[in-house]
C-alpha cells in the first residue's frame, strides 16, 4: 500500500466483498422445548443471540430474515438487525415480527424472568 493510498487496513481483504441485500437466518428444531433449551437464556423482546459456525461471514448492520420453526410450527419469524458478531455469533435485535412471533417471544421471556 502506497502512503498516500486512502485504503484503510480494513478495505485491504483477501478476497473483495460483496453487499449482501437480505440473508435469511432459517433454523428448525425437533421441538419447541429445543429451541427454548437453544435460546431461552439468550433472548428478550427486543433481540436475541444466534449461535453459529464462522459468524464473521456476518456484518454488524446487516438486516435478516428470521424464520425458526420446530417440528411443523413456525416459532419466529420475521426480520432482524445485527448488532453484535462474535466468536460463538450474532446478537440480533428485532426489527419486525408477526403478532404470533412476539407473543412467543413475550411469554419466554416472562417465564425466564419468573423462573430466575
Amino acid at each position: 500500500m502506497e502512503p498516500d493510498d486512502p485504503q484503510t487496513p480494513d478495505d485491504r481483504r483477501r478476497s473483495p466483498r460483496a453487499p449482501v441485500g437480505d440473508l435469511q437466518v432459517g433454523l428448525r428444531f425437533n421441538s419447541v422445548q429445543q429451541f427454548l433449551s437453544a435460546y431461552a437464556g439468550d433472548i428478550s423482546e427486543g433481540g436475541m443471540f444466534v449461535r453459529m459456525d464462522n459468524p464473521h461471514q456476518h456484518q454488524v448492520g446487516q438486516t435478516v430474515t428470521l424464520r425458526f420453526e420446530a417440528g411443523k410450527e413456525r416459532i419466529v419469524q420475521g426480520t432482524a438487525r445485527i448488532a453484535r458478531v462474535d466468536k460463538d455469533g450474532i446478537g440480533l435485535q428485532f426489527l419486525d415480527l408477526d403478532a404470533t412471533s412476539r407473543k412467543l417471544i413475550e411469554m419466554i421471556v416472562r417465564i425466564q424472568l419468573a423462573a430466575g
